[in-house]
Formats: structure tokens, C-alpha cells, sequence
């Protein structure tokens, strides 16, 4: 018996309706890969400092580390559409500067055509609790490749993947041996994500995307301070390159502190790992006219002594690159909006990459 092409058409569609329909079969996200955890020692898998350091780094670090600003979980799918339930840790959605969806939302991207990340859906935060998103990822004959970013300015305490009964989910593939080691960033609430719309959105993750390898985004609002506990904790990794942006944090010292600092932390960095590249980013400003501050110019001068003394793998990037010159760049004047977050992800780019590359 025969089928005409509309009879099997309608029967797809049939089908595809009864899937719709189906509960969907829920996955915990740790059962695939979550990127941009630099240590696995951690009290819970969307922490981002190990349990031990609680009494190596100041309070205000170790409450910012439950924070899940730049961790991401990869995972293939065949299936269409995928549902994420999560619960967050804090009550808390937003800030005055700052939406829920960056705050405590979730992004969705697929790799397309040419191997590009695209941006799918953001999940938006209802709650504490109950919060449920979908994603359409469309149809086709091969498994979608999916990065699902998790909340910049809050923690996670459950998050599920749901797919249709009789689709497949998996760990996606391990990246390239040439890019699995992680860029490291360190640094302020601009590097934590401040003040990005939605996860996808920060510089850090545009990076990531952009240099098409995995980030451990160490932003601590308020709290990017280069002390000796964080940084000591910072060299126990071994990344593809160090970029350290702690300028905004450290402005309230003078110039010969800030000096020292600088100067203490990449020597204490050389120390366990000679080789790996450390970019030092300068302070951004919406005035071109105020560069370079009197915060980067005491960074700059500790560089310059540094790479006097030898250490060629250590790189600067000025900071009246960072926002553009028309101040649209940032939300209060100092923390980058979404324009200002991809004029830093763009400026930032070719220094990084060579960093990496030259490594």
C-alpha cells in the first residue's frame, strides 16, 4: 500500500504533536559537562572556589564564589526543543542596575552554520523556585551542539534538562586538544557580569565564543583586590592564559600600592606557572579624555618593570579601548550595558587570542 507524500507528512506531524504533548524526560545538568569550574573540589557543582577556600580568601569573595557567573553546560541533543527547570539559592532577581535575566536568568546557544554559536532563548526568573523555560533548537538530521549559561548574579542549587521521550541527550564532544585549556578571568562585578541582560552577554562569555574555548570567570563584585589568598588560589590552575582586571577594585590605593600588588600577584603567578600567558587589562572609563587613570598608569608602570625584568609573556590592554568614545557604553557610568559588553569582548579579542596562541 502507498502512502502519498501528504498522508506521511501529516503523520509526521501527528507524531510530532504527541512529543510535544509528552512530559518531558528530565536530566540533572551535572550528568554532562559544566565548563568554566576551575577546581572540582567544590561543595556544589555550580560553586566556583573549592570548599578549602573558605578560609584562605576574604568573606566578601568566598559569598561571591556560590555565584555561577561563567559556568555553562554543554550537552548534544536530537531532540527539537528542550525545556531547563532550575532553582536559584537567593530570593533575590534583580538589581536597580541589572535585570533578572542577567541577574538570575538563563541563555541557551547552538552551534549553527560555519560552527558559530547562536543565541536560542534566555530563561527568565520567576522565583526562587519553579523556574522553567523552553528552547525551540529546530529541526535536523544531525545532534544540535548546546551551551546553556547559567545566572551571572546568583547561585544554583538544581538544574534539569528536559527532552522528549525517544530523543537523546549526551556530554557534547570534548573540544579540540588545542583548546581545552581554559582562559582564567579575574577581576571585578564588570567581570563577574555587571551589567550584562542576560548570562550570554558578558564579555567573558563573548570570549569564550569568540576564542571558541572554555572560561573560568572569577568576577567578584566589589572584591577584585589581587589579595594574596585569591591570587594564591589563582595559581593552582594551569590555563591557556591569566586575564586580570582588577583596577575599578583597587582604586582607593595609592599608586606605589597598587604598584606592588600588581607586581606581587604576577610574580606569585610566574612563580607556579612560568610559561602561561597574563594579560592585564587597565581601567575603563565612559570619558576618553581620563585615560589612562591614575589606577592603570600605576598597573602600566608594574608591568613595564616586569617585562624589563624579563617576563616577555606578560601583555597590558588600554583602557580607553574598552567602552567606545561616545559614552553609550555602560548602564551607570561604570558598569558595561550589553553595547559596552561587546566593545570590551571586541577590544579585548586580538590581545587574548595572541596571548593563547603564542603560549
Amino acid at each position: 500500500m502507498k502512502f502519498s507524500t501528504g498522508v506521511l507528512a501529516l503523520v509526521h506531524l501527528l507524531f510530532s504533536a504527541v512529543a510535544a504533548c509528552a512530559a518531558p524526560v528530565w536530566h540533572a545538568a551535572t550528568e554532562f559537562e559544566i565548563e568554566g569550574r576551575g577546581w572540582t573540589n567544590t561543595a556544589s557543582p555550580y560553586h566556583r572556589l573549592p570548599s578549602d577556600a573558605k578560609d584562605r580568601v576574604p568573606e566578601s569573595v568566598w559569598g561571591l564564589a556560590r555565584h555561577s557567573a561563567g559556568l555553562a553546560v554543554r550537552f548534544e541533543t536530537t531532540a527539537d526543543r528542550v525545556q531547563v527547570r532550575w532553582t536559584l539559592a537567593d530570593a533575590s532577581l534583580a538589581m536597580p542596575h541589572m535585570p533578572a535575566t542577567g541577574v538570575g536568568g538563563v541563555d541557551l546557544y547552538q552551534r549553527g552554520a560555519g560552527q558559530k554559536w547562536t543565541f536560542v532563548q534566555n530563561g527568565r526568573p520567576v522565583g526562587r523556585e519553579n523556574n522553567l523555560a523552553g528552547f525551540d533548537l529546530g529541526a535536523s538530521t544531525n545532534a544540535h551542539e548546546c551551551l546553556l549559561y547559567l545566572p551571572l548574579y546568583n547561585g544554583v542549587e538544581k538544574l534539569e534538562i528536559g527532552i522528549e521521550p525517544g530523543a537523546e541527550i549526551r556530554p557534547a564532544q570534548a573540544r579540540r586538544a588545542n583548546l581545552q585549556r581554559p582562559v582564567v578571568f579575574y577581576g571585578t562585578s564588570i567581570v563577574q557580569g555587571g551589567c550584562a541582560s542576560r548570562p550570554g552577554l558578558a564579555h567573558v562569555a563573548i570570549l569564550g565564543r569568540m576564542l571558541d574555548r572554555p572560561v573560568v570567570n572569577l568576577g567578584f563584585s566589589g572584591a577584585g583586590r589581587m589579595e594574596p589568598g585569591v591570587v594564591g588560589m589563582l595559581a593552582e590552575l594551569d590555563p591557556a592564559a591569566f586575564v586580570i582586571d582588577c583596577v575599578w577594585n583597587i582604586t582607593d590605593l595609592e599608586p606605589a600600592e597598587v604598584e606592588r600588588r600588581v607586581v606581587s600577584l604576577v610574580k606569585t603567578l610566574r612563580a607556579a606557572r612560568p610559561r602561561v600567558p597574563i594579560v592585564l587589562v587597565a581601567q575603563s572609563n565612559i570619558r576618553p579624555e581620563r585615560h589612562p587613570t591614575p589606577g592603570s598608569m600605576a598597573q602600566e608602570k608594574a608591568a613595564k618593570v616586569l617585562r624589563d625584568a624579563g617576563d616577555f609573556r606578560l601583555a597590558w590592554i588600554d583602557g580607553a579601548m574598552l567602552l567606545g568614545t561616545d559614552g553609550e557604553g555602560t548602564v551607570d557610568g561604570v558598569h558595561p550595558n550589553d553595547l559596552g559588553m561587546m566593545r570590551q569582548a571586541q577590544a579585548m579579542f586580538p590581545v587574548v587570542r595572541r596571548s593563547v596562541e603564542d603560549w
